[in-house]
């Protein structure tokens, strides 16, 4: 206690020259600075990661297993050979085959998947961005096709629900054409909903229902399935052992395949900034260092006094490592609550900005969200605010020690 109290008197104390001031304002400035920004870098890194789960993790199957001849002849046994093991939640049957969709001038090149509704819904979450139900692909009407576009290939067709576009899809897959440079397949497609999702996968597919792929294409089964996993991050193996005895050859695509880059690169990208920000932080800790020596030299008259009155060393170093981790505690306070404040309102700010400046930080195009996200969490904050004391803690300690060895004699005589 009268360590935190001697301490907080240095601290406070109207005697220290201006560059001693600037030096104490500059640490606390620093380490606030430090702790504000990796605050909000983290939180937008778990805004992505969040967003990237929630919206491209979440309409992408986890693992897609692909027939190397036109079908899979055995629908059910493939399907109960991958469901016989405990990492396989959900299967779905599904035919794969792209197409251009065609209205007017305009065309649209698609992957064209024709999809179980009640069996896709149970793999992949995608009803939550689809304008109606996966039902509504069954139109009732033997004559008609019903088709989900997305919403930027729907823009490109310049089309809306209710009206028809023309596939043209190549008969590669038809068991009864040897020949793949034959005429191409063509019909017609009521567009009966829309899908919008975010970036490129707007524009990339087009969902039908099963059975009306297979009268288009003229197959027997599906050649492909749709596999959700229990561990998203080990998925590759999972569906490896399940397809083990797979009953017949095929190949297999993940979600690494085609999102893993974007979640590697969010990983990477929140280890350098965690790399850098800690950077940030040390150097303002070195200011605590020379804070505390040039206290140490303004207040070496006082150190001596004390000494001679009684104290001893481990009290002097306690004392000057209580006014280093208080410049350090004021630095991370101020950081920790702008930090927060900026975390929790990141997206309607920098929307904000957008407005007025009329600029877009993220082209929904290519990116897969068009606003910049963010997600506070508590074990963040915590992390960082530890580690700022820490560091503020280590970097009081020399000045501490040097404080420890003032000798009194020397110093009251003037020597």
């Amino acid at each position: 206690m009268l360590a935190f109290t001697l301490g907080l008197r240095f601290y406070r104390s109207k005697r220290y020259g201006a560059l001693a001031r600037f030096m104490s304002f500059a640490s606390v400035t620093g380490i606030a600075v430090g702790v504000f920004a990796l605050i909000v870098g983290l939180s937008a890194m778990n805004g992505f990661e969040y967003e990237l789960k929630n919206r491209v993790l979440s309409v992408i199957p986890a693992a897609e297993i692909t027939s190397n001849s036109p079908y899979f002849v055995n629908e059910k046994e493939c399907v109960n050979s991958l469901l016989s093991s405990p990492d396989i939640l959900a299967v779905a049957p599904v035919i794969r085959t792209e197409a251009v969709l065609n209205n007017g001038g305009n065309f649209s090149p698609v992957a064209l998947l024709g999809v179980d509704a009640k069996k896709e819904a149970n793999v992949i979450d995608i009803e939550r961005f689809l304008s109606v139900k996966l039902d509504a692909l069954n139109t009732g009407n033997e004559n008609e096709y019903g088709v989900i576009l997305g919403a930027e290939c729907a823009r490109r067709l310049n089309v809306s629900a209710g009206d028809s576009v023309k596939v043209i899809l190549s008969n590669a897959l038809n068991d009864n054409s040897d020949n793949p440079l034959s005429r191409p397949a063509d019909a017609i497609l009521k567009v009966v909903g829309t899908l919008k999702i975010g970036g490129e996968l707007d524009a990339a597919f087009a969902l039908i229902s099963i059975d009306n792929a297979k009268d288009l294409l003229d197959i027997k089964g599906p050649n492909s399935f749709h596999i959700k996993v229990k561990d998203m991050l080990n998925v590759r193996d999972d569906v490896l052992k399940a397809a083990a005895d797979f009953p017949q050859s095929a190949g297999l695509k993940t979600w690494m395949t085609t999102q893993g880059k974007l979640y590697h690169d969010i990983q990477m990208i929140r280890s350098i900034m965690n790399l850098v920000m800690l950077l940030v932080m040390a150097v303002a800790s070195f200011n605590i260092v020379s804070n505390l020596i040039m206290a140490v030299s303004e207040k070496s008259r006082e150190i001596a006094i004390l000494l001679t009155a009684g104290a001893t060393g481990g009290l002097i170093i306690r004392t000057f490592t209580v006014m280093g981790v208080i410049s350090g505690a004021c630095g991370t306070l101020i950081g920790t609550v702008a930090g927060c404040v900026l975390s929790l309102t990141l997206t309607p700010v920098l929307g904000f900005f957008e407005s007025i400046f009329n600029i877009k930080l993220l082209n929904p195009k290519i990116y897969f969200i068009d606003f910049i996200p963010s997600q506070l969490l508590i074990s963040d904050v915590i992390m960082v605010a530890c580690c700022a004391l820490c560091m503020s803690f280590i970097a009081s300690l020399y000045p501490a020690i040097k404080a420890s060895k003032i000798r009194p004699a020397e110093e009251l005589s003037g020597n």
